[in-house]
């Protein structure tokens, strides 16, 4: 969640009604919004993180205005053109590729204002930004620069600037060094041989994103009234929809928004851009998920509340264009919950579903369930292990380079959780690890979820339920953790083969594939001795891991 701090008098100044606090907080609950907390005229508001573009009061205010029906749809930003250039050299492809840009004239800042600009950017920073991975934004006094502004990439022992907040010349690893900002994210150009700059047309330099801006040309004032304001980012869709936020936000302090014309090679993009996506909707995708009953006609009416504007309609139909600041909408479920909040979630009255049916387990988890009883009669003890996990534990000590997983990236709160397992051996063999000084045989097994790489799903990701079996003790072999596998198939009631095969994490010769019904669902056989050796584990170690998702199907 995020919090937008601001006043309760200029919320007041932006909606186009009288307001109270009780009407403010009802309206903002029906937008899916909270006040958080109300001191004199200082009041919070808490927003959810997608929602980047209610991330200002101004935004906050254009969405009430919406849902009021004091406007219709998303209100217009007027853009200017201009000649203003931006230019990407080639220099900053493999670093961080790409960057946007506009000019914004005529502001009259005042010191509430300039903590807001500062608020909101570092706001935009920690939850859609990434911690300035996604976006890092950089805002200037426009009339300190001259054009055209190119964007590049310079060895850090030849960038030379004063960064904000300092009095002297610093280098580009220098900053990294003892800049507090450069501490913070010098993570982010690690292992750089070059560091991206943008220098203005007299060779000045502008900022080293994503970590700091100079001194002399990012340090705003009252006194400032024109700005240059740029983000940069390894993907342009994301850098496109900040800035169309940001110049919203600024037309909505009354200034006047100059676009600036980016080069990028042979292609010139026009920034801002304000491209709305265009949708198709009907009023029965609605009524299905959301059970509310209504029709074309009332389904127009509520889109503009929710700040769409509605095209055209033909028959069920109907065409609605998305206002580019929305990055939350991903799929027409987020269309219809709109619809629903434009209705109003209180006015939907709760039914019980006409439904001639009991209910029950799913049958995986009734699989699952009785699959644990059987095992724990068997004498096995059931472990539950962690989904989050690094690569290290899932191929390195496995004796394997690499296979598809999920990544978690490089901002883990835990800096040894880098992806989610995609097996479940590796997790299990942990236990036993954290077990040495016990007695043994150490005989476990569990029930679990992987997560795998499916770029056929919307999400492109798929869960994958498992079985894993350990079997470790002084005598263990194949034949005893085949025993294992003939009980719970027999349990089951599927017939299975094993056929020969090879795999990095067993010994040669003693490892096989599981197969049903032609289909390998999983492997089995004596865990190699350097694996062993690799989680300094001294017993033997027999392993079973089969493919439940794929068995519940059969």
């Amino acid at each position: 969640m995020v919090i937008v701090d601001t006043t309760f008098s200029r919320m007041q100044e932006l909606v186009k009604k009288e307001l109270t606090i009780e009407e403010l907080e009802e309206v903002l609950a029906d937008i899916g919004m909270e006040l958080d907390e109300v001191n004199g005229d200082i009041i919070k508001i808490e927003i959810t993180a997608e929602r980047i573009d209610l991330i200002s009061v101004e935004g906050l205010a254009r969405a009430i205005n919406s849902y009021f029906g004091l406007v219709k749809g998303y209100e217009h930003v007027s853009v200017e053109k201009s000649d203003y250039v931006h230019l990407i050299d080639n220099s900053v492809k493999n670093v961080r590729e790409f960057t946007r840009s506009f000019v914004v004239k005529g502001l009259k800042l005042s010191d509430e204002l300039i903590k807001t600009l500062m608020q909101v950017q570092e706001k935009i920073h920690d939850t859609y930004g990434r911690k300035r991975k996604k976006v890092a934004i950089g805002v200037y006094d426009l009339n300190l620069i001259t054009f055209p502004i190119t964007y590049k990439a310079e060895k850090p022992e030849n960038i030379s600037f004063v960064p904000l907040d300092m009095i002297q010349e610093m280098s580009g690893l220098q900053i990294l060094e003892e800049h507090p900002k450069g501490q913070s994210y010098a993570h982010l150009l690690q292992g750089l041989t070059l560091f991206p700059i943008h220098k203005d047309a007299k060779g000045n330099i502008l900022s080293m994103p994503p970590v700091i801006n100079s001194h002399k040309l990012g340090k705003i004032s009252a006194a400032t009234k024109d700005l240059f304001v740029e983000c940069t980012g390894p993907s342009a869709e994301a850098l496109d929809s900040i800035m169309d936020v940001l110049a919203t936000m600024f037309a909505d302090w009354e200034g006047t928004i100059f676009a600036v014309t980016i080069k990028d090679g042979k292609e010139e993009i026009i920034c801002p851009s304000f491209k709305n996506q265009e949708w198709t909707v009907t009023a029965d995708v609605v009524k299905k998920l959301i059970g509310i009953d209504v029709d074309t006609k009332k389904v127009t009416e509520l889109l503009p509340k929710m700040q769409y504007m509605v095209l055209e309609t033909k028959g069920e139909n109907i065409k609605v264009s998305i206002p580019s600041v929305r990055t939350d909408i991903w799929h027409p479920v987020d269309i219809a919950d709109d619809v629903a909040r434009a209705y109003g979630y209180n006015n939907i009255t709760p039914k019980v579903p006409n439904l001639s049916t009991v209910g029950g387990m799913l049958p995986l988890n009734k699989l699952k369930e009785d699959l644990a009883n059987f095992l724990i009669g068997f004498g096995l003890i059931e472990l539950n292990s962690w989904a989050l996990t690094n690569h290290i534990d899932q191929y390195e000590k496995m004796n394997l380079v690499d296979e598809p997983h999920i990544k978690l990236g490089k901002d883990t709160q835990d800096s040894e959780l880098n992806q989610i397992r995609s097996w479940m051996i590796p997790e299990a063999i942990k236990t036993l690890v954290a077990n040495r000084s016990s007695g043994y045989p150490q005989n476990v097994f569990e029930l679990g979820i992987c997560v795998l790489p499916d770029n056929t799903k919307d999400v492109k990701a798929r869960n994958v339920e498992k079985l894993v079996c350990l079997l470790c003790e002084e005598k263990t072999d194949f034949t005893q953790i085949k025993q294992i596998l003939d009980a719970v198939c027999n349990f089951i009631g599927i017939e299975y083969a094993v056929k020969e095969s090879k795999h990095n994490s067993f010994i040669e010769g003693r490892m096989g594939n599981v197969i049903v019904n032609g289909l390998n669902i999983g492997l089995i056989g004596e865990i190699h001795p350097q694996v062993l050796d690799n989680w300094d584990l001294k017993m033997p170690v027999t392993a079973l891991e089969i493919d439940l998702s794929i068995i519940n199907k059969l």
